[in-house]
């Protein structure tokens, strides 16, 4: 595995760079297929852009296979200590921090999958989005993903994985409930812009926590449990998210205050941020930092942030020239 080539301090600048690539290519990769798209707008052989789209994605896997082929196994021998199997990692293997962070991450994987499915139908059925506007929002998250993703990669291996998890943990809640103040465009753009730069920090988060948690002999088994239960989560968000689609109204008035969406996937979208704010007030606190890092105070923290560091620069920067 890639992280074996690592040093514990640099796994979250390396994976930070790797995702900032990923982040580009899908950013220009979004573009180009609604580019290929646009040719079949007004033409009822509308597939035939589609069946080229595919085949491009096709193609770009079996380069990605034939890229990865000549990459040689860091450790080309089982361990010997690694022989205990994946029910014994768990009960005897992970510690009692794993278990927890586990945990969290099943259980905040299902708050997020309540309302996960649901955005492409609220935003092209309910609010009705063109196809490019739809685009541009998703555009706008790949965006704040490529520009975050590298600071929060430098803050992880400084600072700590579970810092990086504490503070985007208490954030990300709040991202759904957004959708139930407005439907303008900006506003959305805006808001999954946020969302970019705020899941790329909790994405890198909480793989690099794993990393750190294990060693080389058990990082296969703690990936494939890791996996495993945020599958298990993703599965019981979805089935949760589609039932209470069924059953919520979509109108509410409590107080007097009437509060009526376009449709009762807002009210989804909310309840979703709920659960995941519960989540992380729960049990971001019932686990640790998995390695020795830097202790810094939270005012200190907060400054370090990605796109919060750049401008607090930037105005110091200006303040003393704007005063002469």
């Amino acid at each position: 595995m890639i992280a074996d080539w690592l040093g514990q301090h640099e796994r979250g600048a390396y994976f930070a760079r790797r995702a900032k690539i990923v982040a580009g290519l899908s950013f220009f990769a979004l573009c180009g297929a609604g580019w290929i798209l646009s040719f079949w707008q007004h033409s009822n052989a509308a597939w035939w852009g589609f069946a080229l789209i595919f085949a491009l994605a096709g193609s770009a896997r079996i380069l990605s296979v034939l890229a990865l082929s000549p990459v040689q196994d860091v450790h080309p021998t089982a361990h010997q200590e690694a022989q205990q199997g994946f029910l014994g990692f768990f009960r005897l293997g992970a510690t009692k921090d794993f278990r927890r962070f586990l945990l969290f991450s099943g259980l905040m994987h299902a708050s997020v999958l309540i309302a996960g499915p649901f955005f492409v139908l609220y935003l092209l059925q309910d609010i009705h989005l063109s196809y490019i506007e739809y685009g541009g929002w998703l555009a706008t998250g790949l965006l704040g993903q490529l520009l975050a993703v590298q600071a929060w990669g430098h803050f992880g291996d400084r600072f700590g994985n579970k810092a990086l998890l504490s503070i985007t943990g208490f954030t990300v809640p709040f991202l759904p409930m957004l959708y139930l103040a407005s439907t303008d465009l900006g506003f959305l753009l805006v808001v999954n812009f946020l969302g970019g730069v705020i899941w790329a920090g909790l994405g890198l988060g909480l793989q690099n926590y794993v990393f750190d948690s294990v060693g080389p002999a058990d990082r296969a088994k703690a990936i494939a449990l890791y996996s495993t239960v945020n599958a298990i989560g993703w599965s019981m968000g979805a089935l949760f998210g589609s039932w209470l689609v069924e059953h919520l109204p979509a109108r509410i008035e409590w107080g007097g205050v009437v509060l009526q969406p376009a449709s009762n996937l807002p009210f989804v979208f909310f309840l979703s941020g709920v659960l995941r704010l519960l989540v992380s007030s729960s049990l971001l606190g019932s686990f640790q930092e998995a390695r020795q890092v830097e202790q810094a105070p939270r005012r200190q923290l907060l400054w370090e942030l990605p796109l919060v560091k750049p401008v607090a620069q930037f105005v110091a920067w200006t303040l003393p020239k704007l005063n002469r």
